[in-house]
């Protein structure tokens, strides 16, 4: 009987251990928010940028789904998107709008974009997607960097 109890117990053990390393490989981003603040954040949002994203098996593209963005009325807000391998962009440098300029609504709107794809151009994939969003008018800006290792993006305002 304490022959069972044992295997019971390292068996245990051992789906613990195995329970918690898949938990860590799996450990990436699900969601990304970006905002720009004025009064280094503790203002009021300019505009946001929001959306869920999900990491290719080859680590070698990034969807990102659900894609919005927030202006507040009278605002002027810019957004761009990368993926990198350390400092080097290896997957876009995507400008919304596309052809410069900023969103302005005279009232507090919101863009949806869908869908926006990222696929790396060299070996070894995307280690993190960096988002950076702009207030032009206010020169207000937030960011986020979005870590394949991270359980969730972590970012500023200023």
């Amino acid at each position: 009987m304490r022959r069972f109890a044992r295997l019971a117990t390292i068996l245990g053990i051992s789906a613990t251990v195995v329970a918690a390393t898949i938990g860590t490989a799996d450990a990436r981003p699900a969601r990304f928010a970006v905002a720009a603040v004025h009064s280094a954040g503790t203002g009021a949002t300019a505009g946001s940028l929001t959306g869920t994203m999900s990491w290719s098996t080859s680590l070698k593209s990034v969807t990102l789904s659900n894609v919005k963005l927030f202006v507040k009325g009278g605002e002027c807000v810019n957004f761009q998107l990368d993926g990198r391998q350390g400092s080097v962009i290896v997957a876009g440098i995507k400008r919304y709008p596309p052809n410069g300029g900023s969103y302005c609504p005279s009232a507090d709107y919101t863009w949806s974009f869908g869908t926006i794809g990222l696929t790396a151009d060299s070996p070894g994939g995307i280690e993190y997607v960096d988002f950076d969003i702009t207030d032009y008018w206010h020169g207000v800006h937030g960011w986020a960097v979005c870590d394949r290792d991270a359980a969730a993006c972590s970012g500023a305002n200023h």
